[in-house]
């Protein structure tokens, strides 16, 4: 919102009952904006976690870098789940099962041109 009036450090609240309805509802479409995006990011984490716990030889088998100590019975973290997502990407992208929707979502929306080479090079 570049039209948003600046506000000097704890000014204080804005007074938004004084402001056209535009800026209202462009000040009320940036919150919203900022919520769904942290709670993308909980259902993200979350989700990273859960793999962490249930597929925890499936990770460290697509962690595919090197760690210090790896110690057995310890869960990988949420870092390296999405090492080993993102190293296996770019097979569920070309071998995997051709009935899952997100896969046909992702390659739909995937620019050639502008993907990682190692993305595509599988």
């Amino acid at each position: 919102m570049a039209g948003m009036k600046p506000l000097r450090r704890r000014g204080g609240n804005q007074y938004l009952h004084r402001e056209s309805v535009e800026y209202r509802k462009a000040v009320e479409r940036k919150m919203r904006a900022y919520h769904v995006y942290v709670q993308t990011g909980m259902i993200a984490q979350g989700m990273l976690q859960y793999l962490s716990m249930t597929c925890e030889q499936l990770v460290w088998q697509h962690f595919g870098t090197w760690l210090r100590t790896v110690r057995p019975g310890v869960l990988p973290s949420e870092m390296i789940v999405s090492y080993a997502l993102k190293n296996t990407l770019s097979e569920f992208l070309h071998r995997g099962v051709r009935g899952v929707i997100f896969r046909k979502f992702l390659l739909e929306k995937i620019d050639p041109d502008r993907a990682d080479g190692q993305l595509l090079a599988a």
